[in-house]
């Protein structure tokens, strides 16, 4: 009963990591990023006016993940695949969901013994890479709305609808409903500000759908650029950014943990190699590396990363990162690998809990993929 008990502890420490909100306090205005989506909203030009001068980053970016962490859901490519497709819930195979494009939106209809419900699916998020969810915005008197998380997620890997991650009927759920999971107003705002470059024009704690700005645009990590936009058109050579092209390793963790994750967000117990969830948090996975922690500041996201672009799925081309300091010829050459399959091997793929496999940041030597070597201790929270 006491190991049920510790278990159920560990999950909900888990979850609430997860829920939590992601962000870590700035270490000074020339580290400062884009931060919370809400910052200055009024001095965002949007990415338009980015592209006048930046047309390459811009081109990349709208492909990227980030440029497609939340959408409309009627208007993606799931949406039409969807259209017209049955499936039977998971968990109750006497239910059936099935799925129709009506006009602009995307309708979700719950069958049960001939009962209908009908909801309709308002914003997919994700840039569908791993997973989408839809979610429906829901009326609250607070202003700021709540919403629905729907029941079933795609999941791209398997491409099948699956239960969206918290809604198992084993998982002890508040505001879960036959159609899905009920947020509340905090949770609502919380969860689409990591989805979103401006949440509103009315301040950081209103979420509107009609002046929110979808996506991780390019002020959402480099700033408000009302001042930089005017300077360039001036012709001025003074173009500074809030949050520009010099920074330091560990400001840029934090910067990327505003929705990643960074150790000083996790709670007690929590950073250990043999917990398989920290592979969905990459900063902090990272950051425990002796790879990390022994480079003097080389070593950050955009080492392998392109924040502008696509992920890329080839391995080689992380090797190669890898190999950039791990020379074959060098002093410190790995004596099972020296040329190839690096990442194979020290950051594999690891299921955090949600069916989703994320690579590991952890970047370690592995008697087996839950166990780290001696010099991999944790670094601290900063």
């Amino acid at each position: 009963m006491v190991v049920g008990f510790l278990a159920l502890v560990g999950l909900v420490v888990g979850v609430l990591w997860a829920l939590a909100p992601a962000r870590t306090p700035r270490p000074g205005a020339s580290e400062a990023g884009g931060g919370p989506a809400v910052a200055r909203a009024s001095r965002l030009v949007g990415d338009r006016a980015c592209r006048e001068c930046h047309e390459l980053e811009a081109a990349r970016h709208r492909r990227s993940g980030h440029a497609n962490t939340l959408r409309p859901a009627a208007g993606i490519d799931l949406a039409r695949r969807l259209d017209g497709r049955r499936v039977a819930d998971p968990e109750r195979p006497e239910v059936a969901w099935s799925y129709r494009l009506d006009g602009d939106r995307l309708v979700a209809e719950r069958d049960e013994a001939g009962r209908i419900e009908r909801a309709i699916l308002e914003y997919a998020l994700g840039s569908g890479r791993h997973a989408t969810t839809f979610v429906t915005l829901t009326p609250s008197p607070a202003g700021s709305p709540g919403s629905r998380e729907h029941r079933l997620t795609y999941f791209a890997g398997r491409e099948e609808l699956g239960l969206t991650p918290g809604q198992s009927a084993a998982e002890a759920a508040r505001g879960r409903r036959p159609m899905g999971l009920d947020r509340t107003p905090g949770e609502t705002l919380h969860c689409f500000g990591c989805h979103l470059t401006k949440v509103s024009d009315f301040g950081p704690n209103v979420l509107d759908p009609a002046t929110m700005q979808p996506g991780i645009g390019c002020e959402r990590c480099h700033g408000p650029g009302a001042d930089h936009v005017a300077a360039a058109r001036r012709g001025d050579s003074d173009l500074t950014m809030p949050f520009g092209k010099v920074w330091t390793a560990d400001g840029q963790m934090r910067l990327c943990g505003d929705c990643h994750r960074h150790p000083s967000q996790a709670p007690p117990g929590e950073i250990r190699p043999d917990n398989p969830r920290i592979a969905r948090f990459q900063p902090v996975g990272l950051m425990q590396s002796a790879c990390y922690r022994k480079s003097d500041g080389a070593l950050s996201c955009v080492n392998c990363h392109d924040p502008h672009a696509p992920a890329t799925s080839d391995s080689a081309f992380y090797d190669d990162s890898c190999l950039a300091c791990h020379k074959p010829d060098g002093p410190k050459p790995c004596p099972t690998s020296p040329q190839a399959g690096c990442v194979g091997c020290h950051m594999p793929a690891l299921d955090a809990g949600q069916g989703i496999p994320y690579t590991d940041h952890w970047i370690r030597v592995r008697t087996d993929r839950a166990a780290g070597a001696p010099d991999d201790r944790p670094a601290p929270a900063r």
